[in-house]
């Protein structure tokens, strides 16, 4: 059958079927042993795994489900991955859809797909998500993470459009990025945010002992995506007499002179190792009186203006959620981080300038700040559970729309 699809797709092209030969020996990578049952296929940009945002959250959601097949298109962390019964990671050199189509014919040999999704980063993990859908016929939903296609052009217009075309249900993790992509494209897209483990979640504000040292060295949270970022949070602490922890998780893209432990010291940024657990972090944080989230800049010199113009970091709900932990988010007062931020009450945004950090670190420690802050934070907790989750996003994907609002009351509080 899959044979049979595959000629029918390319039957009235010559040039396709003078290429099959060449292709096939060209195929990336090897097919899996056959598996016993229909497989969900869970396709990211590279390893799923605790080392970035994306794979702590598909791991969380996905990772109890014992028919998983993961496909990814690189590897950036040496192939770290524990997750799905199956992995593969599946490149597409050539970058041509016959090549795509024939790479995922010969690697899904023996294995039967049931539904698909895609969280598109890169060209080639649309043209493999579309190759499945074609050739197999089975249902697919996209749940749109970072921004590849609006503030950059990493995927074409003409590929995304066909990707969200194509998909039964279309997902978005920050109220911004839905609001662009569906003004783009014109089709229905749905806010579901990062999600966090139910056992963590702090439903009570606690504030810590304002006359506690520990409680005043504030930690920075999330990725610092540029040595420009970092150069600007170095700037923007240093001489404040304000101390920050840095749990960096290591960054190749970051320049290593920038990130040099006795420099960052002298600057008020003290180098930790990465706690290995989520539950240690929680314990950590929640016995601090603030958090720091180096955003983007939004002006002519941001770097990275996919990223802090739609992108909503995974660790500010998990702040929220598990800690209460008040939050400074530093740039651009109209990034996804910011907006977030401020208008579900849990913290406040610093431009990258010491007197304005000074200032907002002065907010966020003041009593009846704290607990305020801490208290909007608890009560929002419970909606963020990622317990049924993945059940929702199958069952709203076998129904064709969500099956309840829950995510929708979140991203109209969000996205005000």
């Amino acid at each position: 059958m899959l044979d049979e699809r595959l000629v029918k797709i390319i039957e009235d092209n010559a040039e396709a079927r003078l290429k099959l030969t060449s292709l096939l020996e060209r195929v990336t990578a090897e097919p899996p042993k056959a598996h016993g049952s229909a497989m969900d296929v869970i396709i990211t940009p590279n390893e799923v795994n605790g080392r970035h945002g994306t794979g702590v959250l598909i791991d969380r959601l996905f990772g109890h489900c014992p028919d998983v097949l993961s496909i990814r298109s690189r590897n950036i962390y040496g192939g770290e991955q524990r997750f799905g019964a199956v992995d593969l990671c599946l490149s597409h050199p050539e970058g041509t859809r016959l090549q795509a189509f024939y790479n995922v014919m010969r690697v899904l040999a023996g294995i039967e797909p049931r539904r698909i999704l895609c969280v598109p980063y890169y060209v080639e993990d649309v043209m493999t998500a579309l190759a499945i859908k074609e050739l197999f016929d089975v249902p697919l939903a996209v749940w749109v993470m970072d921004d590849q296609n609006i503030s950059v052009q990493t995927i074409p217009d003409g590929l995304m459009g066909e990707l969200l075309r194509k998909s039964g249900l279309r997902l978005a993790i920050s109220p911004e990025l839905q609001r662009a992509y569906q003004a783009k494209y014109d089709l229905p897209m749905h806010f579901v945010p990062p999600v966090v483990p139910d056992a963590l979640l702090s439903r009570e504000a606690r504030p810590p002992a304002p006359d506690s040292t520990e409680a005043r060295i504030g930690a920075i949270i999330g990725n610092i995506w540029s040595d420009r970022w970092l150069a600007m949070l170095r700037e923007t602490v240093r001489g404040t007499g304000i101390q920050v922890h840095w749990y960096w998780t290591g960054g190749s893209w970051l320049d290593r002179e920038q990130t040099d432990r006795a420099t960052l010291e002298r600057d008020g940024i003290l180098l930790k190792p990465p706690i290995p657990t989520e539950a240690g972090l929680v314990a950590d944080l929640r016995g601090r009186m603030f958090t720091v989230v180096p955003s983007g800049t939004l002006d002519a010199f941001d770097d990275n203006p996919a990223i802090s113009r739609l992108s909503l970091p995974s660790r500010i709900v998990f702040i929220l959620a598990t800690t209460n932990t008040p939050i400074i988010v530093l740039g651009s007062p109209e990034t996804a981080a910011a907006r977030f931020v401020t208008q579900c009450g849990i913290g406040t945004v610093s431009a990258y300038e010491p007197a304005s950090f000074r200032q907002a670190v002065e907010w966020v420690t003041e009593p009846a700040t704290q607990r305020s802050l801490r208290e909007n934070a608890a009560r929002l907790a419970p909606a963020f559970a990622a317990r049924g989750t993945d059940e929702w996003i199958w069952g709203s994907l076998a129904a064709g729309r969500p099956i309840d609002d829950r995510f929708a009351r979140l991203g109209g509080a969000a996205g005000r």
